[in-house]
């Protein structure tokens, strides 16, 4: 399990959630498993929650090496199952949910990111949906919560990437700062929110939660339904397998998860 679980007494009622699956930080079936689980059974002393990452970047979305190596459609099952269950758990959490990107967040980075209340990035982090390349759909549940329709469209139907400055300049994070002041910042946000009245802040986030038009979890089984099919197509399983031999067009082998 790559999920590091923190409550630290520095900063009393902030439960810290770290994913750290060197080197890429492709996002495991368990490390979606056990983020759900954490988040499903935060405590009356959490106020606030901040999911962060250790290594080169965030997320660099699924990981496909491992659904390669599961037999049949398992893999593509598993990872839809846990990152439905995962991004539902974040925004279901009765706390609010702040997510710290730094360098890059790809796939199911960015579902994980769109699904939070707050997203604050480093300002050399780029974010791509790269769902189209990799013979699959998803990703939009979070990304009309983050971008207006045709900017949306025009990111997942290209696989572009974004910065994270452009990013925030059409309303998708919540703040960019320095790099050397990404974990300094996001505790301080973190803190003001633990300092405030917790009871409250639960009422607050409910009421959010139950006016916002965006339902993710329901949002995201519908796009699954589209991946699945994907899937016994073929169409899924050959572009993971085009990426992980190298031949797709755009993928540098060197970087590969």
């Amino acid at each position: 399990m790559t999920l590091e679980v923190e409550r630290s007494s520095d900063h009393p009622g902030v439960l810290h959630l770290n994913f750290s699956n060197p080197p890429v930080n492709a996002t495991s079936i368990a490390d979606l498993r056990s983020l759900a689980e954490e988040l499903d059974s935060v405590s009356e002393d959490d106020r606030v929650v901040v999911i962060s990452a250790s290594g080169s970047g965030f997320s660099a979305g699924g990981d496909l090496k491992e659904m390669a190596e599961m037999e049949g459609h398992e893999g593509i099952l598993q990872q839809c199952l846990e990152s439905a269950r995962a991004c539902a758990a974040i925004s279901k959490c009765p706390v609010p949910v702040i997510v710290s990107v730094h360098d890059y967040c790809l796939g199911v980075g960015i579902e994980i990111v769109g699904s939070a209340d707050i997203a604050i990035a480093n300002e050399t982090a780029l974010f791509q949906w790269t769902e189209v390349d990799n013979g699959t759909v998803g990703g939009a549940a979070q990304g009309f919560r983050m971008l207006p329709p045709q900017a949306l469209r025009h990111l997942m139907f290209t696989a572009e990437p974004i910065t994270a400055r452009d990013l925030w300049s059409r309303g998708g994070l919540t703040e960019v700062v320095p790099e050397p002041e990404l974990k300094p910042r996001t505790d301080e946000v973190a803190q003001s929110i633990a300092d405030k009245q917790p009871h409250l802040v639960r009422l607050l986030k409910s009421s959010m939660d139950g006016i916002e038009d965006v339902d993710i979890e329901n949002s995201m089984r519908f796009e699954q339904g589209f991946i699945f099919q994907l899937n016994m197509e073929g169409t899924g399983e050959a572009a993971r397998s085009a990426f992980l031999d190298g031949t797709r067009p755009g993928v540098n082998k060197e970087s590969k998860s």
